[in-house]
């Protein structure tokens, strides 16, 4: 019998969706940093062109001015990463989720094409590649989280287990309930506390460790791997003065703004907000750190704050989706006047055709601040 085997270290981190074949080699980085002629000084500095960066780019040249603002990202292609999901069950292509990263810079902001190799917050620069040094008067820290790769088997007909190191299925019990149910009409094998430390790929074995009996492991056969690999925060941010403890951008959980350098902002990803790290959450982030950073820079204090509102769809077949919405404290926090634990199709087409229409012509030019204002009015009837 085959199995299918996956981890992952949070429910909703916005990951690439990998099948690798037993003796494929690690996937080299697919872009180069160049170097490139810079100005020592900009405005509005910021670090990363993904979601968070590249909305917050357009939103800060409204602000002040295009040629006040650059944006400092290596990789030439930007790819809208939450397609994957469905990329790898092969209802979409990966050519639909990627976009020449050049096209996306607002105009007249400037793309550094470096990367990020120290920061000194108390003297507002921060260090690139080649020895180049760029000072800020306002930081907003946009980058990604790093992912380390397991080595996999694969084949068809496979019957399925789902091994988790968490110890429920989801995070938020209205959402557990309903995939509980799912799991059980399709026969899933889950396992929790389960968390992967090998990958015998030539044996086509993967081994995990009990997490609640510790030095106990189990070995599962597979024909197909499918893993969600560990997470963590970029090389450059670890022990980094912006960051906390953990190698996280250290800021105020309703405001973005850091706690300790007023002038340093965080979004998305690399930050330490408790929160699941999603594109959802990087929109309504976005709307939150705009109107920080206005009030900022007028010195004031700011007042709009983030209550950790994000989503995540939860493809359950081709043509199904629950839309889970929720906020810092686990609580469901749903657009529509409908339940969303359940399965419905046109949520399905919610993820797949409006999402991404969303994001590429609203979210990245700093247009959409996520659902709240569209949950308000969906909801004016039940009140």
């Amino acid at each position: 019998m085959s199995a299918v085997g996956a981890v992952f270290s949070c429910s909703c981190l916005r990951s690439g969706l990998w099948l690798l074949k037993p003796g494929m080699q690690q996937m080299s980085s697919l872009h180069t940093a160049a170097r490139c002629a810079v100005r020592d000084y900009y405005e509005v500095l910021v670090l990363g062109g993904g979601a968070g960066g590249i909305s917050m780019s357009a939103r800060m040249k409204r602000r002040v001015g295009a040629e006040n603002v650059a944006v400092v990202e290596p990789s030439k292609t930007h790819y809208y990463q939450p397609l994957w999901t469905l990329v790898g069950g092969g209802a979409k292509q990966l050519a639909a989720s990627a976009r020449p990263t050049e096209s996306l810079i607002p105009s007249g902001v400037e793309w550094i094409k470096s990367r990020v190799t120290a920061f000194n917050p108390d003297k507002n620069y921060v260090c690139l590649e080649n020895d180049i040094k760029v000072s800020y008067k306002y930081l907003i820290i946009a980058l990604g989280i790093s992912l380390h790769y397991e080595k996999t088997g694969k084949r068809s007909k496979a019957n399925i287990i789902f091994n988790t190191s968490l110890g429920v299925i989801f995070g938020v019990k209205k959402y557990a309930d309903a995939l509980l149910e799912i799991i059980k009409d399709k026969n899933i094998v889950v396992n929790y506390k389960r968390n992967l430390i090998e990958v015998r790929a030539d044996k086509q074995e993967a081994v995990f460790e009990k997490l609640d009996i510790p030095g106990e492991t189990e070995i599962f056969q597979y024909e197909m791997l499918h893993v969600t690999p560990p997470m963590g925060p970029p090389a450059v941010l670890i022990d980094s003065p912006v960051s906390d403890a953990s190698g996280w951008v250290d800021v105020d959980k309703e405001t973005l703004q850091h706690k300790k350098y007023p002038n340093v902002f965080g979004i998305g990803d690399c930050t330490n907000l408790p929160t699941s790290k999603t594109a959802a959450a990087v929109a309504a982030q976005s709307g939150v750190l705009d109107k920080t950073i206005s009030l900022v820079m007028k010195n004031k204090l700011p007042v709009k704050k983030y209550d950790g509102y994000t989503s995540c769809p939860l493809v359950t077949a081709y043509n199904k989706v629950i839309l889970a919405e929720f906020d810092y404290n686990g609580q469901p926090l749903e657009t529509f006047p409908i339940d969303q634990s359940k399965e419905r199709r046109t949520m399905y087409h919610m993820k797949a055709d409006m999402m991404p229409l969303l994001y590429w012509n609203a979210l990245l030019k700093g247009y959409w601040g996520g659902p709240a204002p569209v949950r308000k009015m969906m909801h004016l009837s039940l009140k």
